[in-house]
């Protein structure tokens, strides 16, 4: 690994934009009398109603009685595609494409209908092939700049998109997924440009209120941090409950939203992914009677690499009791080579890359494999399969780690916590019903390199200096965080801060707002990446790590912890700000979580005005750090166990998901 962990970029990163319905006519183009016609002008009918079922059985009626007619079959095809089933759409694509090798409509609902089956690199091959056709369609452009950003080529598909806007400049989408090639290439000031562009041109998207929020947050650019987030809730406060729509809600998180309104976001979001969802048909335990003893439990994930989910999840995939638990993977990321992903492939006893397959084709791949209990470790961040869940392939239905907070999805039965980050009081905040671990949910282990010893002139830090270390991304620094940060700068002199440096165009933003608070530059010292060793060796020479809200540290936390420096947080009423204090609290040292931020600051200037008590903290990570219940992963993985075994013996016995409280 080439860099410092991280939990999570930016939404839209881990969102590809994923194809969306092209809105083709209907293919309503003259036609001779004969055979289907009659079915076709039926067909047609129904494409204006918007009954897409309906209009695809006419078309198909339409086919049966000309199946040398392409406009019949690019018809069917387009209906198809619209009712959610792409599988046929492809079929019947292919088939007008074989009589009509060029028609431009046949070839924008396949490349379409390929990539909502997450087949990215075939779906370019057919829209490269609509352009050579010598047909400049500016939205099927987009959609094959959207393919190649799901295949993390954004240099390409900003060619591509920059081709289409100079043919239709007010094309929302295309400034949008271009706002994305810019993220990734890191340009974030370009990425918020083009994100003002697309609320230029339609000021009530709350996917791109969001995105434009996150990426200006990912600078440190708060000038209108306030008026974002206006009108952010008035948009949410005026949707109608439950409606589908995409709301990047991963970017919410680390916003002071009203919970109430996370939810909302993430209602929508999960109804989107479920509009064409085919629910497969309930399962009964007779149904799933079969040989042996073994539970079998699928875990579905984009994150299967070197990446904070898998550090996380390694070691309790690995220490799972074979004798009552069999493991199957479905990976809809990329295979990055590394060792890490070869460990958690070689911890189940199947691996399954659903990358080609359609939401449809994975959940029944899933029911076909006799899953007992699926997990979502992804959530609303970039690959999700939610799709997959939505068609209800399993009798139980989880999600856990990826993604700190509720789905808002009705089809997931569970969501993974423990009594700090999901108490029972604020359970009205989840879709889902709340599974409570006993002391934390975060599994952890002792698979980070230890510390060696690091200089502080190696790592740029002067010698004498009390170091408050802050290497939380960028996005989940806001102003009052920041404010009690430069409290404490100003009150204990001999105090910096150490800051993550996530991209390279935040440094003039960080230090106009320190300077603003009266704190001196030179006091801020910005941390480059570095090796994963280096990253553990380099994060110990820091007295302190200083939290963020409310979206708290997540896996950087724990590794703070493992590095030997203590954690103060501050949480409030969500779970993304209570992590920390999860976290904490397993390492025997809870009491540095705090519910005010007037005592998280005064904890900062005590740690900074007494080094001594610093340094306790720092002995007690040290010398317990293989005996802490937060790094022991034996007893956590049984105690996971057990949580399965009470969603199971629930479902089993005939009862509907409830609350599972730890004892």
């Amino acid at each position: 690994m080439s860099t410092a962990p991280s939990h999570h970029p930016a939404p839209a990163a881990r969102h590809p934009r994923l194809p969306q319905p092209l809105q083709t006519s209907s293919g309503a183009r003259q036609t001779p009398r004969g055979a289907g016609h009659s079915h076709w002008l039926a067909g047609c009918t129904f494409v204006e109603r918007k009954d897409w079922t309906a209009a695809a059985r006419a078309f198909a009626r339409a086919v049966r009685g000309a199946p040398g007619d392409s406009l019949y079959w690019v018809n069917l095809a387009n209906a198809e595609r619209h009712a959610g089933a792409l599988e046929r759409a492809e079929t019947a694509a292919r088939r007008a494409l074989a009589l009509s090798p060029d028609d431009a409509l046949a070839l924008q609902v396949l490349g379409d209908s390929l990539g909502q089956m997450h087949r990215y690199g075939e779906s370019i091959e057919v829209f490269e092939r609509l352009e050579a056709s010598g047909t400049l369609e500016p939205a099927a452009l987009v959609q094959q700049a959207s393919m190649l950003q799901a295949l993390q080529r954004p240099r390409e598909a900003m060619a591509v998109l920059l081709r289409a806007l100079s043919a239709q400049p007010h094309l929302i989408r295309g400034h949008a997924v271009l706002a994305d090639a810019c993220r990734d290439l890191g340009l974030k000031r370009e990425a918020v440009e083009c994100m003002k562009t697309v609320l230029a041109l339609e000021p009530g998207n709350l996917e791109a209120l969001s995105h434009l929020s996150f990426e200006k947050r990912h600078l440190c650019d708060w000038s209108e941090l306030a008026q974002d987030i206006e009108r952010i809730e008035a948009v949410l406060r005026g949707s109608v409950p439950g409606r589908p729509r995409v709301a990047a809600s991963f970017g919410m998180l680390s916003l002071p939203l009203d919970p109430a309104l996370q939810l909302e976001a993430a209602r929508g979001e999960a109804a989107a992914v479920a509009v064409n969802a085919l629910r497969l048909p309930a399962l009964t335990p007779s149904a799933l009677a079969r040989g042996g003893t073994r539970r079998r439990i699928g875990w579905v994930s984009y994150d299967f690499r070197e990446h904070p989910v898998s550090q996380l999840l390694v070691e309790l995939l690995e220490r799972i009791d074979r004798t009552r638990f069999e493991l199957v993977l479905y990976s809809s990321g990329p295979d990055d080579g590394t060792p890490l992903r070869q460990r958690v492939l070689a911890a189940a006893e199947r691996f399954v890359d659903i990358r080609g397959l359609s939401d449809r084709q994975a959940a029944a791949q899933v029911r076909a494999d006799g899953i007992d209990i699926l997990i979502d470790l992804t959530g609303h961040t970039r690959g999700h399969r939610l799709g997959v869940f939505a068609a209800r392939p399993a009798p139980v239905q989880a999600t856990f780690l990826g993604y700190p907070g509720s789905t808002g999805a009705d089809f997931i039965d569970y969501l993974i916590g423990d009594p700090l980050v999901t108490p029972l009081q604020l359970a009205h905040h989840f879709s889902e019903q709340l599974a409570q671990m006993p002391l934390t949910f975060q599994p952890n282990g002792r698979w980070r390199p230890l510390p060696q010893p690091m200089s502080r002139r190696d790592a740029g830090l002067p010698e004498g200096a009390f170091v408050i270390c802050a290497f939380n991304h960028t996005y989940k620094i806001l102003p009052e965080a920041f404010d009690a940060w430069c409290e404490v700068l100003r009150e204990a002199p001999q105090a910096l801060l150490w800051l993550k440096e996530t991209n390279g165009q935040l440094h003039d933003n960080v230090r106009r707002e320190a300077a603003a608070r009266g704190i001196a530059p030179e006091r801020l010292v910005f941390a480059r990446v570095v090796s994963y060793q280096d990253h553990f060796s380099r994060m110990a020479l820091a007295d302190v790590f200083a939290d963020t809200w409310p979206y708290n540290a997540q896996t950087t936390a724990a590794d703070a912890l493992w590095a030997g420096v203590p954690v103060v947080t501050h949480y409030g009423n969500a779970y993304a700000s209570r992590v920390a204090a999860s976290v904490l609290n397993a390492a025997g040292i809870g009491e540095l979580a705090f519910a005010e931020v007037a005592d998280y600051t005064r904890a900062l200037l005590t740690l900074a005005g007494q080094p001594e008590l610093a340094a306790a903290y720092k002995r007690h990570l040290n010398e317990q750090r293989l005996s802490l219940p937060l790094f022991d992963s034996e007893r956590y993985t049984r105690e996971f166990e057990q949580l399965l075994d009470r969603m199971w013996q629930r479902w089993q016995s005939g009862q509907a998901p409830a609350h599972l409280l730890a004892a």
